[in-house]
């Protein structure tokens, strides 16, 4: 798994997050990645939060899963 690092607009959908929380590295973004859902929505993800949506679902059930987050989110207007 291949995560983007220095992308200028990097921003995770779910978390709102930009900057880099690690200390060490504070003027850097953070590493995001694009993930094809199940219904083909293209999501950004950095990579806390695609650990922790990985690990609470399997393989088969992860797109699926970033369907109904992206969905649920939209519905309570926490995604712009």
């Amino acid at each position: 798994m291949t995560f983007k690092y220095n992308k200028l607009n990097a921003k995770c959908m779910w978390c709102k997050r930009k900057r880099n929380p690690h200390p060490d590295y504070k003027n850097e973004t953070i590493p995001t990645k694009i993930f094809l859902s199940e219904k083909g929505r293209q999501i950004e993800l950095c990579f806390s939060c695609y650990e922790d949506d990985k690990f609470k679902s399997d393989n088969t059930k992860f797109k699926k899963n970033l369907d109904f987050k992206f969905e649920t989110m939209t519905l309570l207007k926490l995604l712009s």
